[in-house]
């Protein structure tokens, strides 16, 4: 259903918000489930955050480029397959180049990483092999302690991990990544390369004791993917999962008021449909995919007094080039991802501090480069580039005064690498650029929502919230992305409390059979070594 039809207006589960990690998923769980789920979006369309668009004929770009729903236990638990979604994995996972002229490439098949690795240690190959073999071996029950659960398994999850490295979980627990890196890999290069996409920090801040280590390490665990061309985009799928089962999806529809019965509990949301006011009620449950702080207005209450959300976003720029990037490395000119990095070393050290400090000049150090017709083909009307600027802070409103300065310093750096590259068009967009074009990219988050100081496992808001009835698809552990972890969690909470998470087509432990390829989804989630 596309238009609001307000002649429904009860419900047992009422969602606020589609996004494509948490609304979407808790919503077509809880609907499969028994529940009769009303999903409500403010937009025309649902997962903002994981669309397509075009900057001239067939130049197309994607807002979160990066797929990892392949770890996803929604593909088979939601039969996603079905609903026309099929993805594939690049040969090439991602490449690095460093500040001294090497790269490296990380391939979708492991003995083609080690023989890269090898060029600058044998025995820094042979010890990424090992270990990689051995997180995959215990990839399931570390996903499922730390990932897939409502109440993540901190103790577990750090014993698990701390098993594949060969280490006492207290030994893991106090060290950072920059420790644990210098103490596997002898290499400088191997060093840099392996901290690259890390450094970008989806897990924690990895110069924290434990947090660090396992976030350089779990950063191993994801399996980036692509739709397979012709395939229905994901967020589609999962509206078609979604309304198999009779949910109902309302688009055009706005939070206005989260509203509380005498009790105190939630019970309702005070929506605005064009210009109209209407209340939406919740028999058993709200789940808000708003994030914390727009979650706390709505509600008129706090929900975690001190909670700190403020942290660090980053920008984008969308180029069209008129051909691809000659890059002198043919791995570079194959890759769907390159990172520009650090020199040494311990310029890698310097960006993390300073990172961690909030300071400015991190913008410009470790650069994402993601060449969309390595995954879409180019076209007459040119080639899409999208560079992603390092993780740093949100300083203030003072965007605009940057933008020619940081425009300038990408021009310098792309005509570093090919000089005679023309740029037809260039588009920068600031933190505050997101924010203007959608309020739930709080504080100039891309890829949507909070982006807390730390996202470490106790350190973000739970899924059930202070408020009765209240649960939370966003704001909460693990990080928003494509692996729908957030809605799979927010879903189990409320269908647990509901009395209905026991169904046999629901994931217990949540992963499918790893060990083989699974119905229309794909192969191993990590790379095995070769015998």
């Amino acid at each position: 259903m596309d238009r609001p039809n307000v002649s429904l207006s009860e419900f047992d589960v009422l969602v606020v918000g589609a996004g494509l990690s948490g609304g979407l998923p808790a919503a077509a769980y809880l609907q499969r489930a028994g529940a009769s789920v009303a999903l409500l979006e403010r937009g025309e369309r649902s997962a903002p955050f994981f669309s397509s668009y075009e900057r001239g004929p067939g130049v197309r770009f994607d807002v979160a480029p990066v797929n990892f729903s392949a770890v996803s236990p929604a593909l088979s638990d939601l039969e996603l397959g079905s609903f026309g979604y099929r993805i594939d994995f690049p040969e090439i996972a991602y490449s690095t180049l460093d500040g001294a002229g090497r790269a490296i490439t990380i391939y979708g098949e492991l003995g083609r990483t080690v023989a890269e690795l090898e060029r600058h240690s044998r025995a820094d190959a042979r010890r990424f092999s090992v270990l990689l073999t051995a997180l995959h071996a215990r990839a399931r029950e570390i996903l499922s302690a730390g990932f897939f659960s409502p109440e993540p398994d901190r103790h577990r999850s750090l014993q698990l991990t701390a098993d594949a490295v060969g280490l006492a979980r207290a030994d893991l627990d106090r060290l950072s990544a920059p420790a644990l890196v210098e103490r596997l890999f002898e290499s400088e290069a191997v060093r840099v390369s392996l901290t690259a996409l890390p450094a970008i920090n989806l897990f924690g801040d990895l110069l924290a004791p434990g947090e660090g280590a396992c976030a350089w390490l779990w950063t191993f665990l994801l399996r980036g993917c692509r739709a397979r061309e012709g395939s229905t985009a994901l967020p589609s799928s999962l509206e078609r999962a979604f309304a198999a089962h009779g949910g109902t999806l309302l688009h055009g529809v706005a939070a206005r008021r989260l509203v509380r019965d005498a009790s105190g509990a939630c019970c309702g949301v005070e929506v605005e449909i064009g210009p109209e006011r209407r209340l939406f009620t919740a028999r058993r449950a709200v789940v808000s995919n708003l994030g914390a702080g727009l979650t706390s207005q709505l509600l008129g209450e706090e929900l975690s007094p001190g909670w700190r959300t403020k942290g660090r976003v980053v920008f984008t720029a969308d180029l069209v080039l008129d051909r691809p990037l000659a890059w002198r490395q043919e791995e570079l000119r194959r890759s769907p991802r390159v990172y520009l990095l650090w020199a040494s070393w311990e310029e890698c050290l310097r960006w993390l501090r300073d990172a961690r400090e909030e300071r400015e000049e991190v913008f410009l150090g470790h650069l994402e480069l993601t060449q969309f017709h390595v995954l879409y083909g180019s076209t007459a009307g040119g080639v899409a580039l999208r560079v992603r600027f390092g993780t740093g802070p949100y300083l203030d409103d003072d965007w605009e005064g940057r933008r020619a300065r940081y425009t300038q310093a990408l021009r310098a750096r792309l005509a570093a690498i090919d000089p005679a590259v023309r740029i037809r068009s260039l588009e920068l967009k600031t933190p505050l650029d997101y924010w203007r074009s959608n309020p739930a990219a709080l504080h100039g988050n891309p890829v949507g929502g909070d982006f807390s100081e730390g996202q470490w496992l106790g350190q973000r808001l739970p899924y059930r919230t202070v408020i009765p009835r209240l649960y939370l698809s966003n704001s909460v552990w693990p990080t928003s992305l494509s692996w729908m972890a957030p809605g799979y969690n927010a879903a189990c909470a409320v269908a647990e409390d509901l009395g209905i998470r026991e169904q046999g087509w629901w994931s217990s432990p949540p992963l499918p059979d790893l060990d083989r390829p699974r119905p229309r989804a794909g192969v191993l989630m990590m790379p095995r070594a070769e015998r």
